[in-house]
């Protein structure tokens, strides 16, 4: 994988796949996501700003907005895009619109007495017609298919999940992304999370790691601000990304 790619797939980790209910479960502002989904025929609105510091360069999305929709209790439909924000110290501001991406989540398994959910997750990132990001470097210039499964175990306030996934470019090596999110909820309006969240390259033989920790607060029934920082604890895909934060709101209309 370039560093050019690793970094924009960074970003989109960071920003994948809304969170469907107030308990203590992956997705926004995680990098894990989770098997819940919206409610049948209901939206989700995420609106993010996000800032990832590598030495000597940054990468922001400014706005970020995350679409969800339901198309059943255990089918739905996502699609997120971004305007994109990168410098490098000593020179310009290189501003652009991110690749898009639409996916299609499907909880296929759930037992609620046992505390158990898992779900498939395929996500396809396309190249904007005209956009000139990839020239920029802000994005890939290429389509990359993402092939993960997630699985959730719950017990009372708290929770474990996990993720597991292929990446696939058209072009570029193809690799791994991995998650582990350990969460809690404190009654009804606020919830805590910390991560462990990683890519390898297709044999495992270089990886990436970072370190995560988020909250959720419900502010009133349509309502909630998220919010999360980390770093990478190593990456030897791309230079170490030293700050990994994300501020956003997330609406239910």
């Amino acid at each position: 994988m370039t560093s050019a790619r690793s970094l924009n797939l960074s970003v989109w980790l960071i920003l994948l796949l809304p969170v469907s209910r107030l308990c203590a479960q992956g997705g926004p502002p995680f990098l894990t996501d989770d098997p819940g989904t919206p409610a049948a025929r209901h939206w989700e609105v995420n609106t993010a700003w996000t800032y990832e510091r590598q030495p000597g360069a940054c990468l922001q999305s400014a706005p970020l907005l995350d679409l969800g929709y339901g198309l059943s209790d255990r089918l739905q439909l996502s699609y997120v895009v971004a305007h994109l924000v990168g410098h490098e110290d000593g020179s310009h501001l290189r501003l652009g619109l991110s690749n898009s991406q639409a996916g299609l989540k499907w909880r296929f398994f759930e037992d609620r007495a046992a505390g158990l959910s898992l779900s498939v997750a395929p996500q396809l990132e396309f190249r904007n017609p005209g956009s000139n990001a990839p020239v920029r470097g802000l994005a890939s210039d290429e389509n990359t298919l993402v092939l993960p499964v997630e699985a959730q175990w719950t017990a009372g306030d708290w929770s474990l999940t996990t993720e597991l996934g292929a990446i696939r470019p058209s072009r570029s090596d193809s690799g791994w992304l991995y998650g582990l999110l350990l969460g809690r909820a404190w009654g009804e309006r606020l919830e805590a999370g910390l991560e462990l969240h990683g890519e390898g390259d297709e044999h495992l033989a270089r990886t990436q790691l970072a370190a995560n920790v988020g909250v959720r607060l419900k502010l009133d029934e349509r309502f909630r601000l998220m919010a999360s920082i980390g770093t990478e604890l190593h990456n030897q895909l791309a230079p170490r990304a030293t700050l990994l934060s994300y501020v956003g709101i997330q609406w239910t209309p």
